[in-house]
């Protein structure tokens, strides 16, 4: 296995280190890589579970040099004014926000408005939802995943968003005329 090791590293580490120094902006740098290339070959050769080693050390010396990258981006400290201003999850936006959001599942028609709050809101797995009321599988979840859209696109036409890094709601505006038009489709049924 040592032998093998070490033809395959003399066969391929020129190549490597070419491939890295085109990538990186020294030769310091690269060979820092190139020997991390090298630790994790070493490791994972013995345990004998490389199909294609070639290309493994290609892909190893890809997500090195991506490594490498991310330890070198820029950290700025926050300042503890903002930090103590910056909202808790879980915190008034989406509460606020749901008020809007029963008009908005009671505007959808009823064959997308079942299956989601059944799914959304008791918490029913979809297999549950499509015996309850009939339906395929497939077709609950389609239903539900096309009555998501659309809500999401309610709450998009009536509000401007804040999001997070994660995607969730950190804040949001109402938009001129709000959510006035499901509100009245509410009242009047």
């Amino acid at each position: 296995m040592r032998q093998k090791l070490e033809d395959l590293w003399r066969a391929h580490r020129d190549e490597l280190r070419v491939f890295i120094l085109s990538r990186v902006p020294s030769r310091a740098s690269a060979d820092d890589i190139l020997q991390d290339v090298f630790c994790k070959t070493f490791s994972r050769l013995e345990e004998g579970r490389v199909e294609h080693p070639r290309g493994w050390l290609f892909a190893v010396a890809r997500s090195a040099i991506a490594d490498y990258y991310r330890g070198k981006r820029p950290t700025v400290e926050i300042p503890p004014t903002m930090a103590a201003a910056s909202p808790v999850p879980g915190d008034a936006p989406p509460r606020e926000m749901g008020a809007c959001l029963m008009p908005m599942i009671a505007a959808l028609p009823e064959k997308m408005r079942m299956p989601l709050l059944m799914a959304d809101y008791e918490g029913l797995r979809q297999r549950e939802v499509a015996r309850r009321l009939g339906l395929s599988l497939a077709a609950v979840k389609s239903r539900v995943l096309r009555a998501r859209l659309q809500v999401r696109r309610m709450i998009e036409e009536c509000c401007q968003l804040e999001m997070d890094a994660q995607g969730g709601i950190m804040d949001f505006v109402v938009k001129p005329g709000g959510c006035s038009r499901w509100v009245a489709t509410e009242t009047a049924r």
